[in-house]
């Protein structure tokens, strides 16, 4: 008899103590923050974007969707919906501060799982400068994905268990103006800043900006380019840069170092390329301050005129706000480029 005591008393105490531990699981399924799993709720919905780089491996692992474009970039381009590629099947791999030297691992991890794709957007800037960001290698991330059990290893997390309360709290609340929310199918959405918090937003971004007094060429660039390209060798590239608000432009480029530079980066696209899809530039976008949250950062709204152009150019046809800068028309470009950029009178 006391035998079968103590079994059943060790049983007994044996399942109160992993009720606590049950119980987080339940919660961390039900709410889901890693995006290890498919379904949604009225608690998951919507996603704080807390760690990009593992929630898009991660989606790209659990979902069976297969795209016949990758978009790959910054925050910026997180702010671009992946569904404004009208003719194109998009997943938009972007994340904050991904670094040049991420992309070809993401590329080529994406490539695999989604067995290659038709065509590969890259968004590329001005300074651009490889080694600035320190984040863990995209192998980091690629290996907490396949680790054996890893999602359901999650589920006992309290890390993850600390996420998933966040994501619970938000839901129903007022998002704070200007920050990035996803949906469970990648997408960006985030509420309007005030006029006096973006001019605050955009003065306060120009001001820590130096303007380019020397030229120095960004040393292994263009092998960093074409690593990336040959990550997905079937595919055609399309590389576009972001529109800056202006002032941001002026503000770095208003020199003649800050021309060199620029030309510089330009003629390396090129060289890998063949062109660039050019943003970065005076146009309709860069001009009107009602399209941003900050100096660099714009709206999904923005970016859907983003996506615009580079469908018009995927389809040959002209663009409305960019600029496809090729050897050809750089000089010409680049003259024009410097005459606005050195005019004080270009404003909204």
């Amino acid at each position: 008899m006391k035998y079968k005591h103590w079994f059943w008393l060790t049983i007994l105490l044996t399942c109160l103590f992993m009720i606590p531990f049950i119980r987080i699981a339940a919660y961390n399924f039900y709410v889901d923050p890693l995006w290890n799993f498919s379904h949604q709720n009225e608690h998951n919905v919507h996603q704080i974007g807390f760690d990009e780089r593992q929630l898009k491996v991660n989606y790209l692992a659990q979902q069976h969707h297969h795209y016949d474009t990758l978009l790959v970039g910054t925050s910026r381009t997180t702010y671009i919906n992946q569904n404004d590629f009208t003719d194109m099947n998009a997943y938009n791999f972007s994340a904050s501060s991904l670094d040049i030297s991420e992309y070809e691992g993401y590329v080529s991890y994406a490539s695999e799982k989604n067995n290659g794709f038709d065509t590969v957007i890259l968004e590329v800037y001005p300074r651009q400068f490889p080694g600035l960001m320190e984040f863990p290698e995209p192998s980091v991330y690629i290996a907490n994905n396949e680790e054996k059990l890893y999602s359901i290893k999650s589920l006992f997390s309290f890390d993850t268990y600390e996420k998933a309360k966040r994501n619970y709290a938000q839901e129903g609340r007022p998002t704070p103006a200007g920050y990035r929310i996803y949906n469970r199918e990648n997408v960006v959405s985030t509420e309007i800043v005030s006029p006096e918090v973006r001019d605050a937003n955009i003065e306060k971004g120009i001001n820590n900006l130096n303007t380019l007094k020397t030229f120095k060429e960004t040393l292994g660039y263009t092998k960093i380019l074409t690593q990336i390209k040959n990550s997905s060798p079937d595919a055609k590239f399309i590389v576009y840069s972001p529109p800056y608000y202006i002032d941001r432009t002026k503000k770095i480029f208003n020199s003649e170092a800050g021309m060199a530079y620029y030309r510089d980066w330009l003629e390396d696209l090129i060289e890998v390329f063949g062109g660039v899809i050019n943003f970065t530039t005076v146009n309709d976008i860069t001009v009107n301050r009602d399209y941003y949250i900050d100096s660099h950062h714009f709206y999904p709204a923005t970016g859907k005129l983003v996506a615009n152009d580079i469908t018009a150019f995927h389809n040959g046809e002209d663009l409305q706000y960019a600029t496809y800068i090729t050897e050809e028309n750089l000089d010409q470009f680049m003259g024009q480029f410097e005459q606005q950029i050195f005019d004080a009178a270009v404003q909204q």
